[in-house]
């Protein structure tokens, strides 16, 4: 086909020509009204598409820039009246996370795992604090963030919208979290929620650690109302050895009886850059399974991004000698396709930690004979066969146990000394991938275009027919994704065989 106007050849898939940007007459309609409602749409698209004014946001990293730059415009095109709703939703999630990834040369590394699988206590090990809460009830009930800050400590608190809370109590009601309810009622705090939601965040400055954990605490214990309507803590502290732009994030259980918040935490796992999923080392049974393989899959199956931690290992009955065996069986079973697909990454990003004994052994000195503390030491000292006074000649033994310095120093040489480099690259992989979801959906869009624009010349009431026909295509099409994750995550959780082994292998340790 030729342009009618310079009789230049023009592609069936060209709008204009390339060369003097005459319409393509494919694209002239006989019914004057849709003509001028098609230019106005390809206007409109053409203004979005030519913008070259970058946000400010994103100006850290050159190439961050430019691939925010192109989803941002993605992102207005596809919301425009003609096309959001030919769009599945996790496309418009994909590229909000991306979005925000963009936003500051930030590199989160994130802990999660199930309510009460260590991860409070061992990032208190690694910040070198008992900061967050380590209670028997769950705490973490919001994201935590910790970071290093030049200036005085601080702690950052963000609140719930009330569209936020409204989906948060519709999912507590849903999930019938009879607890929560109850705690909720009993601490009447439905008597300050009007002053909470809705609320600026605010920030609060502490001269002492001591000062920054009663501010923690007031946050987010569970005995306070208050900290219903808390979205997010953000804590900063002027020592802690890490760069301005590493951030550690302890979040909600993946197993929270209100799944809204688990689902932030599943959320989560796609913006954080690295992860640490926590999962007690005498317990890797169906569910535990369920929860390392859920974190694989939101990591869109990029699992060097991913480290198992074998939590608490103080509870198991012989430590030394139970671990030995117990790795080799958690190897087999991290090693397959649904995990890290390699024996050799599987063996580097297994580790093994005891955060509690790690701050027992560092903070000995400051334990009071007769305290809780102190007879929590000497039970664990005596799984290694060892008197709480001989304790110092097997300090750096216990701490090598511990595994909490190797921990760090593997994230100090694996991700805080590339964090940058790691990130640009992080960002780059789901820059690649919303690109590739948005090209398909282009191809599907255009394809439903084209079958419009030959019922143009038809009634309109087959034009309405034909256009209802395809959104009902997308919505089929976001529900068999849907069913597809939830097919893959059931095909995983059920090798009931193989998990019936291992626990009874488990189950054979703990008896030793």
């Amino acid at each position: 086909m030729n342009c009618t106007n310079c009789n230049t050849e023009v592609g069936n898939r060209n709008l204009f020509c390339p060369k003097c940007q005459t319409l393509n007459e494919k694209y002239i309609f006989n019914n004057d009204e849709l003509q001028v409602e098609f230019k106005n749409k390809v206007s409109e698209i053409a203004t979005i598409v030519e913008s070259n004014i970058p946000s400010p946001d994103y100006m850290w990293d050159e190439s961050v820039s430019k691939f925010a730059h192109k989803i941002e415009k993605a992102t207005e095109i596809l919301n425009l009246d003609m096309i959001k709703d030919q769009v599945a939703s996790k496309t418009f999630k994909d590229m909000d996370n991306l979005l925000q990834r963009c936003k500051s040369a930030e590199f989160h590394i994130a802990l999660v795992g199930a309510i009460k699988a260590g991860k409070s206590t061992l990032i208190n090990a690694l910040l070198g604090y008992n900061l967050a809460s380590i209670r028997v009830t769950p705490e973490t009930a919001s994201l935590t963030k910790f970071r290093s800050t030049k200036d005085k400590n601080f702690v950052k608190v963000s609140f719930y919208s009330s569209a936020e809370w409204d989906r948060l109590w519709k999912s507590a009601q849903d999930s019938r979290a009879k607890v929560f309810l109850e705690e909720y009622a009993k601490l009447e705090a439905d008597s300050i929620k009007d002053e909470w939601l809705n609320r600026e965040s605010l920030t609060v400055y502490c001269e002492t650690v001591e000062e920054l954990k009663e501010e923690i605490h007031k946050w987010s214990s569970s005995k306070a109302a208050t900290h219903y309507f808390v979205k997010e803590v953000e804590v900063g502290l002027t020592d802690f050895d890490m760069p301005e732009g590493v951030v550690f994030v302890d979040t909600p259980g993946l197993d929270d009886v209100v799944a809204y918040r688990s689902d932030i935490t599943r959320d989560y796992i796609n913006r954080a850059n690295a992860v640490l999923v926590c999962v007690k080392s005498d317990a890797l049974t169906g569910p535990e399974m369920a929860t390392i393989y859920s974190v694989f899959a939101n990591t869109r199956y990029n699992p060097e991004k991913v480290y198992v931690i074998a939590t608490q290992l103080d509870t198991l009955n012989r430590p030394e000698e139970n671990w030995k065996e117990q790795r080799v069986e958690w190897l087999k079973y991290i090693t397959d396709e649904g995990a890290y697909g390699d024996a050799q990454l599987a063996n580097r990003n297994l580790i093994p930690v005891s955060g509690y004994l790690y701050s027992l052994i560092k903070n000995y000195d400051k334990i009071e004979e007769g305290s809780e503390q102190y007879f929590d030491l000497a039970s664990i000292l005596m799984k290694f066969r060892i008197m709480p006074n001989n304790i110092g000649e097997h300090a750096q033994r216990l701490l090598d146990f511990t595994g909490v310095d190797a921990l760090k120093h593997q994230i100090e040489t694996e991700i805080v000394n590339n964090h940058k480099l790691l990130l640009v690259q992080d960002i780059r992989e789901s820059y690649l991938l919303c690109k590739e979801d948005i090209l398909n959906l282009s191809k599907q869009i255009k394809t439903g275009q084209l079958e419009i624009i030959e019922y143009s010349e038809k009634d309109i009431q087959e034009i309405q027919k034909k256009k209802a026909e395809q959104e009902q295509e997308v919505l089929e099409l976001e529900t068999d994704k849907k069913e597809l994750e939830s097919l893959l995550t059931m095909v995983k959780q059920t090798t009931s065989a193989r998990v019936a082994e291992l626990t009874q292998v488990i189950r054979g340790m703990a008896v030793k």
